[in-house]
């Protein structure tokens, strides 16, 4: 494999670059960005992907085969079950309940 190497930087880029860095050392950022969940939903996403993994290892079926019936290539089968993708759709989650045989039931509630 080729190492990567950084691109060149014009010295203007490079002062902009380093400008923005001080800043932030001096005032960082101390509320979180909007886009981001809470750790109570993100726990429940992972939770949620081990669920979908332990019945497919339960079936003993493998990636190449769930992700041939979701319609998906292995690899991004892959990355929503280690957790590399967790931004998944809901349609993608029927899907993938619906290669292993299950139902997928989502729910809206009050905290």
């Amino acid at each position: 494999m080729k190492p990567t190497m950084k691109p060149k930087r014009t010295v203007e880029e490079q002062a902009a670059e380093e400008a923005v860095r001080r800043e932030h050392t001096v005032n960082p950022i101390h509320r979180r960005p909007a886009s981001a969940i809470t750790q109570q939903s993100f726990a429940a996403i992972l939770t949620l992907v081990a669920r979908f993994k332990a019945v497919r290892e339960g079936q003993g079926l493998t990636l190449a085969e769930v992700a041939e019936r979701m319609g998906i290539d292995p690899p991004a089968l892959s990355r929503l079950e280690t957790g590399k993708m967790l931004n998944p759709t809901l349609a993608t989650l029927h899907k993938w309940a619906e290669a292993l045989g299950q139902n997928l039931h989502v729910d809206l509630s009050s905290p």
